[in-house]
């Protein structure tokens, strides 16, 4: 085939959260790199102001059933949107779930 006719691959960016997506997309997921943030936005040190004692978390793992939903735009780029499971009710037709580990350690200052 030649280069000129070859097709373009699809240009996968999990952590573009402001692309849009092209499509009517009603569903109650966020975009990936939203969904990581969320998980991600915790207090480093966690402070007890009556007794003065503090604590300070240098690891979180966070271990998780996900659902996925991956979108293809007419120009080629793919969006993937996720979040916990949204459905509290068994149902003949359910979402794939994928279970997601994600595990933040701080950095040694």
């Amino acid at each position: 085939m030649a280069p000129e006719n070859k097709p373009n691959p699809p240009k996968l960016d999990m952590f573009d959260a402001v692309a849009p997506t092209e499509q009517n997309d009603r569903s109650l997921l966020m975009p990936f790199a939203q969904l990581v943030e969320k998980l991600t936005n915790y207090e480093k040190q966690q402070v007890d102001h009556k007794t003065g004692l503090v604590m300070t978390i240098e690891q979180l793992t966070v271990d998780m059933p996900i659902e996925l939903k991956v979108i293809v735009n007419n120009d080629g780029k793919v969006n993937i949107k996720g979040s916990p499971p949204t459905q509290l009710v068994k149902t003949t037709v359910m979402p794939v779930f994928h279970q997601m580990r994600l595990r933040i350690v701080r950095d040694g200052d």
